[in-house]
Parts: structure tokens; sequence; C-alpha cells
């Protein structure tokens, strides 16, 4: 038995220190996107910003204001009103009467075998008449400038989808902490330096900021291929690499900023409808299966720590030093986000927990709930396109 626990708990570590050394590897791929603004002389082509929003009275005015502070010379907003009870509807009218670059859109109807939100995002694209298309949230917050330099780093890279990171500003500690090691899993599985390789099938897509070239997008299937797409971000991505494009990724921490969840019931709450998806491909014996393996490689150093004997301590010990190293090598602006760093560890497990939950409710369901709305299992299941 002894053995036993010895070699899960030695290669559980083992895992850990190689998971977090790959990430150490992966920040040295990680590019900024240029700081310098871009000449005024220069001609940008027409830009079309698509937001959706539901049942956002709250949050919709303060993120229409924002995207207009923009600085880039030709643009539209187009804001999809998707089946809102609120008052979203009545303030995106208000504020297109006074801005003629907001265009808004109502529906009131989903078409079945579709998700919400994806058919907003196929139903604006239809009418957006830029060149380039910014997918973007209604919670994230954009500098003045970053649309411009965005879009003229994506022609003179030759892009024809860039996916840029946005920095995710969070109250407390423990929530932080799970941003942190969000991020860490993000930089472990997503080959940041394989996307550009056209060999590779590596690639990404960000909900904060996705802009793709529009002429490029309509050579793909578009939304109608991702329509029961739950992860409909990253499959822009994927579906702009599966035919043929040229997809990019850079970081705007200090430009793009996203209002993610006010509190960890919050997250937990709003990561039911997706955190499980990708890996469990909501099939039964995965959505069983898949928690307890996660459980199994997270709890391992916790297990190490607390037998507190022979060499057991040492591999928690080791893990831990390799949690620094890497907190380390990353760029850390202040005292708060070096100690979120060292958090990370209370933040996988409250992602176990979020992932756990969210699995169990997906087979009690037989399916999920997301805006109000039931997606059943099968369904998700034929359309699936995101997949771990």
């Amino acid at each position: 038995m002894d053995l036993i626990l010895w070699v899960y708990v030695a290669t559980t570590g083992l895992f850990w220190c190689v998971f977090y050394l790959t990430v150490s590897r992966q920040t040295l791929h990680l590019p900024a996107l240029p700081a310098h603004d871009v000449p005024a002389d220069s001609k940008l082509p027409k830009l079309s910003v698509i937001v959706t929003a539901k049942d956002e009275e709250e949050t919709i005015e303060h993120a229409l204001q924002t995207l207009l502070k923009t600085d880039y010379p030709d643009f539209e907003i187009i804001i999809v009103n998707d089946r809102s009870v609120d008052e979203t509807g009545n303030i995106i009218d208000r504020f297109a009467e006074k801005h003629s670059e907001i265009i808004p859109i109502h529906i009131d109807h989903l078409p079945e075998n579709w998700i919400g939100k994806v058919h907003a995002l196929y139903t604006a694209t239809a009418r957006a008449s830029g060149e380039w298309l910014l997918f973007t949230d209604a919670d994230v917050h954009h500098h003045p400038t970053l649309w411009q330099r965005a879009v003229d780093y994506a022609r003179r890279k030759q892009y024809d989808h860039l996916a840029v990171m946005p920095d995710v500003p969070t109250p407390g500690l423990l929530l932080q902490a799970c941003v942190k090691a969000f991020g860490v899993m993000f930089l472990a599985t997503a080959k940041v330096d394989k996307i550009e390789d056209p060999n590779n099938k590596a690639a990404i897509g960000i909900g904060a900021f996705n802009l793709v070239n529009h002429a490029a997008f309509n050579k793909t299937p578009g939304f109608e291929w991702l329509r029961m797409e739950v992860a409909d971000d990253y499959g822009i991505g994927i579906m702009m690499k599966k035919w043929g494009q040229k997809i990019g990724f850079a970081t705007a921490f200090t430009d793009l900023q996203v209002d993610w969840y006010p509190d960890l019931p919050s997250m937990i709450r709003g990561l039911d409808k997706n955190i499980m998806a990708p890996g469990t491909r909501y099939e039964t014996a995965r959505l069983i299966l898949s928690p307890i393996a996660f459980a199994a490689i997270i709890l391992g150093p916790f297990i190490s720590l607390a037998l507190w004997s022979g060499y057991y301590p040492f591999v928690s010990a080791i893990v831990y030093l390799c949690i620094i190293l890497t907190s380390l090598w990353v760029p850390i602006r202040n005292i708060k986000e070096l100690i979120t760093w060292l958090l990370t560890p209370i933040g996988y497990l409250i992602i176990l927990y979020t992932f756990t939950r969210a699995c169990i409710l997906c087979l009690k369901r037989d399916g999920i709930v997301w805006r109000d709305t039931f997606y059943p299992r099968t369904l998700l299941r034929k359309y699936q396109r995101v997949k771990l």
C-alpha cells in the first residue's frame, strides 16, 4: 500500500513540475500588442464591432459608453439584444438614437438547434459591413487606441484572425488565484508557440477580443458551423485555422480588461455551462470519470503534504518550488499579484469543485442552461466543435 501511495504522490508531483515548467517555457511565446500609436495618416479599414447582450440593463449603458470612447476612424457597433426581458433593449435603442455608429438588433425568437449567443453573433455578422470584425463582450474595457493598433498589427503580420488576451482584474485574493490558475492551464495547453504553424492544429480564440478579417471569415462555414458550441470564442480560432486562414495571438494586459465575475459564487455558477464541455464532450462516462481523474491530479501534492512523513512532504515542496519559480519568471507588477500566483494551488481546488459541480449538473439536467435557455446533451454533443 505504501508503494502504491508513493508512486501516486511521486507521479502527480512530477506531473505538476512538468506542468509549471511548460508554462514557464510558454511565457517566452507571449507577444505583446505594440504599444505605439498608429500614424495619423494610416488608412485603416472599416471595423464592425459585434457585441451581444441579454438582460444586462445594469451594465450595458457603461459598456456602450466605453466602446464609444475609441479613437478608431471608421467603425460601427452592432449590438444584439438577445431576447432580453429587462430594459436592455430600451437602453440600446436610446444610445442608437444619439450615436449613429450604433446599430441595434433585437432578437425575440431562438431557432431550433442554435445556442442563443451564437445565433446572435450569426445575425450580427450578416449585418456587418466592415472589412474587419471584432467580436467582444459587454464586460470588456478597451483602451481608446487599442482597435487601431490591433487592426494595424494584424494587417502587418498578415493575420486573418487575431486573438488578444486581456487582463482580468478581480476582487479578492481567492478569485484572483482562480484567474491565475486558469491562466496557467491555458498556457500549458494552448500551444501558443504553434499557433502560426499552418501544419499544426493549435488554435486559439478569446471572447474578449477576437479580431477577424471579414473576407477570410466568409471562406469558412461561419457561425452555422458553431451553432451549438458553448466555447464559441475558441471555436472561431479553430474554425479559421481548419479552413486555412492565418491566425495570431497577442497580449494587451494594460489596454484590455475584463470584468469577469464579482465573487467566487458567481464564478462557480457562471461556469456551469461550459467548463466541463471540451474535456468531457458531454459523454456520460467522461462526465463521471473526468472529475475523478482531475481530482487525482490536483490532490496529489496536497496529500503528500498532509501525510507529513518520510519523503512525502518533499514532493509537495518541490512542486511549490516550481510554482514559485514560475511566478518569478512571469512579469509581476505588484506584491498582490505575486501572492495570487503563490495561491494558485488553492485556485485549482476551487476549479476542481467548479468542474465537478458542472459535470454533476450536466448529468442531472441531461444538458446545460445558458441565458435562461435549456440545451440538451444530445444536441450539444452532436454539434460540438471544441474538444480536448
